[in-house]
């Protein structure tokens, strides 16, 4: 009989016991990371030892749990620092990082220019003085022994959002037409699957068919073509032969996992129905759909945006063939077998390809590679995925005209946001527009050239007759129509009793020109001074509200040079009746 085995001692160690040899020592902050394609070094940057550690330590504490492209565009923008301190030669310890030191550093970023001369862009200036300047707040926030409060200069680069290029935005057109190329393709290898199904369904057992190949494949190379070398190794070269008697591995691969070409039409079609950021849709999860308890005939979009960390949600139709649930739903069982070759961070991805050599998941990368080839194939013109967001969402403004809509449709925090993204140069124009064609209906109208149809002041029916000439109130102002029955007391057809007396009727109307101007402070000065002539309960009822809205509402709507105008002007008006 074997002896039991001893127990093992299971009391923690308060304290590190001697003669147990040296304990690893933690790794610098500085030491060399390498993030996806990115090598971080900050050993390897011409600073001083304490700022490489200390802005190391920053980066690391307070980018570290960003996404890898975030975290390598930071790295980027941090390197043009180095290259001002290796030239400049004014950091020498942690205690340079000061106010002195970043003016000089805009100063540096204002001078520095492009490979073909011209300057950085002031979007570019600010994005790498603003990396620096995340990673120094961290500093003063957790490490306030290294550097003392720093007074940042305000506003450095001013207007650079006015200098950001304008977005460049397709039309409506351009869209559809696009869309439907996605769908074109979705359907053609939509049908070349089913195909192969019931292929693989009547001929698995009649060697050389093409569904004995596919089912040979599952069989033997869990459903993975493989690469002639693992052919050659096999001695498999039957296999080989068969696949190119059906086109390679190019053709016969769609029909059993998705390449980079087969998912980009998905992606496009998924993009312009959600209105969503391109590296947020592309970095889509698996479990990106959620049934709506309510709703059963619509299912939850949800991804998450990084760059906003918040989490996105559009509903759509789940009966539609070429909705996103649909459209999720054959990604998903289309990839199902790559999963398990997909690198373990990768493999919640919804956008899982068989690339040549290895399996992936999508990326812009990938997008960019073939969306030139996509356009191509349909004569459609060039365009990057950035523009469809901005696109969809103008030309939905314009089709709603609502903004609030619209600020849903992007998932925006705030309206701001919203109206940076619609004020293209399209909208732009359909509002000038619109104003336009408000502005000559009211002015139209306000002249008489409106047509027969409306009542005019001149025009009215009787048995009240209006006044001779223009219809114009006792201050001045013309009435837009005296028979409109508005004021109380009176009925639609009938004279108004305040006509040619009252200007807070809602049908006056009251221009800017200075004349006016003048006539509505001569009436203010007039009703002030009626004050105190009339009986107190008299003027309390009729003439102090009129003066409450001249000096309340109307008067403050202009400016103090309208006012100046109209108050020279005053001296030249005839007085005013007295008021009974």
């Amino acid at each position: 009989m074997s002896s039991r085995r001893p127990p093992i001692p299971r009391t923690l160690a308060t304290r590190p016991q001697a003669g147990t040899g040296h304990a690893p020592q933690p790794a610098r902050h500085d030491a060399a990371r390498l993030v996806r394609h990115t090598l971080i070094d900050f050993s390897s940057l011409p600073l001083p030892a304490d700022v490489r550690l200390a802005l190391a330590q920053a980066f690391w504490g307070h980018i570290g749990g960003h996404s890898d492209r975030s975290i390598a565009s930071y790295w980027k923008s941090i390197l043009p620092f180095a290259r001002f301190a290796a030239e400049s030669q004014s950091l020498r310890s942690v205690a340079d990082l000061d106010r002195a030191m970043l003016v000089r550093y805009i100063e540096w970023l204002n001078a520095q220019r492009c490979a073909d001369g011209r300057i950085w862009a002031l979007t570019t200036q600010a994005a790498v003085y603003g990396a620096l300047r995340q990673l120094l707040r961290w500093l003063e926030r957790c490490r306030p022994d290294l550097i003392t409060s720093i007074d940042y200069p305000f506003s450095p680069f001013p207007n650079k959002a006015a200098a950001r290029a304008s977005r460049s935005t397709l039309s409506g057109r351009q869209l559809r037409a696009i869309l439907q190329a996605c769908e074109d393709e979705i359907a053609q290898m939509r049908t070349a699957r089913e195909s192969a199904a019931r292929q693989r369904a009547a001929d698995a057992d009649k060697p050389g068919t093409l569904g004995w190949i596919l089912e040979q494949i599952d069989q033997r190379h869990g459903g993975i073509i493989p690469d002639w070398r693992t052919t050659q190794a096999s001695g498999n070269f039957w296999l080989q032969k068969a696949v190119r008697r059906y086109g390679g591995a190019k053709q016969l691969a769609p029909l059993l996992y998705p390449r980079a070409v087969s998912l980009l039409p998905y992606y496009l079609a998924i993009l312009i129905h959600t209105a969503g950021n391109p590296e947020a849709i592309a970095d889509l999860t698996r479990d990106c759909l959620q049934p709506l308890p309510l709703l059963d005939d619509r299912e939850l979009l949800v991804w998450f945006k990084a760059r906003a960390s918040r989490i996105q949600r559009r509903t759509f139709d789940r009966a539609d063939a070429f909705g996103p649930p649909a459209l999720v739903r054959d990604i998903l069982a289309w990839n199902e077998r790559l999963i398990p070759l997909t690198p373990p961070p990768q493999r919640n991805r919804l956008f899982v390809f068989k690339g040549q050599f290895t399996v992936n998941a999508m990326s812009i990368i990938t997008v960019h590679h073939q969306l030139g080839a996509f356009c191509d194939r349909h004569g459609l013109p060039h365009f990057a995925p950035a523009s469809i967001r901005p696109s969809v969402l103008s030309c939905f403004y314009r089709a709603s005209g609502d903004l609030l809509r619209t600020k849903a449709v992007a998932n925006h925090a705030s309206v701001a946001t919203t109206v940076r993204y619609v004020q293209t140069p399209l909208v732009e124009a359909q509002n000038r527009s619109r104003i336009a064609d408000l502005q000559g209906a009211f002015i139209e109208h306000i002249e008489g050239r409106s047509g027969p149809s409306q009542t005019r002041c001149d025009a009215a029916p009787e048995p009240s007759p209006p006044p001779r000439g223009r219809g114009v109130t006792l201050f001045g102002f013309d009435c837009k129509d005296p028979f409109a029955g508005i004021a109380p007391g009176t009925r639609q057809g009938d004279l108004c009793v305040n006509f040619m007396g009252c200007f807070t009727c809602p049908n006056a109307v009251i221009t800017p020109d200075p004349m006016s101007l003048a006539r509505l402070l001569q009436a203010r000065d007039h009703l002030r001074a009626a004050a105190a002539t009339l009986y107190p309960a008299r003027w309390e009822v009729l003439y102090a509200p009129q003066l409450r809205i001249l000096e309340e509402d109307i008067l403050p709507r202009f400016g103090s040079r309208e006012l100046d105008a109209g108050q020279r002007l005053q001296a030249q008006l005839p007085p005013l009746p007295d008021l009974r």
